[in-house]
């Protein structure tokens, strides 16, 4: 076999185990945050268009998430807050504080636990954070993004701990001392 073909083959080898590596990696990552993770909702800000249409591959996204369990479950605040933060992507802006929230919406390159407090001048509550998770559509009912949210799981005070979707069951609501369903009624 000529030199080329041993390269070749010497090539494949390598990726085939990078690729084991990574997803052995992504697989202790998540089974940590499973185990230590605390159910919250993360409210849509950008996803990659393959999630949502049907399709295979788990895919990264940016969502917004509060640690105060109020601002959390608020739709309307968080899905405004979300459209907000979307409009200022690839913008330049005169305001320092939607300078800053620009740069982080309008680079899209995934960072496994990254999550960026928000300036309260900005979002107008305290602990609202953009965070990047990964989203497995298993999570996810038909497998595909339908909604303005994902239920998720954050391990709050271990800032780099990976961020992803829990299990689909309908809504839940955010709570940092239980994991109720939240099925609509003001009970």
């Amino acid at each position: 076999m000529p030199i080329w073909g041993w390269v070749c083959v010497g090539l494949s080898i390598v990726a085939v185990v990078v690729i084991v590596i990574a997803n052995l990696s992504e697989k202790k990552a998540y089974d940590y945050t499973a185990r230590h993770g605390e159910p919250t909702v993360g409210w849509i800000v950008q996803a990659n268009n393959a999630l949502f249409e049907e399709g295979i591959l788990d895919q990264p996204a940016l969502i917004l998430v509060s640690s105060d369990e109020k601002t959390a479950n608020d739709e309307e605040f968080m899905t405004e807050l979300a459209e907000e933060i979307m409009d200022l992507k690839g913008m330049d802006c005169d305001d320092d504080d939607e300078e800053f929230v620009s740069g982080l919406v309008t680079n899209e390159a995934y960072v496994q636990g990254k999550r960026d407090k928000l300036p309260k001048a900005f979002a107008g509550r305290p602990n609202v954070y953009l965070a990047h998770i990964y989203i497995y559509r298993d999570h996810l009912p038909k497998k595909r993004l339908s909604q303005k949210y994902v239920n998720c799981l954050i391990v709050w005070d271990e800032p780099g701990t990976m961020i992803c979707t829990r299990p689909w069951k309908g809504r839940k609501k955010s709570s940092r001392r239980d994991d109720e369903d939240d099925d609509g009624d003001d009970d």
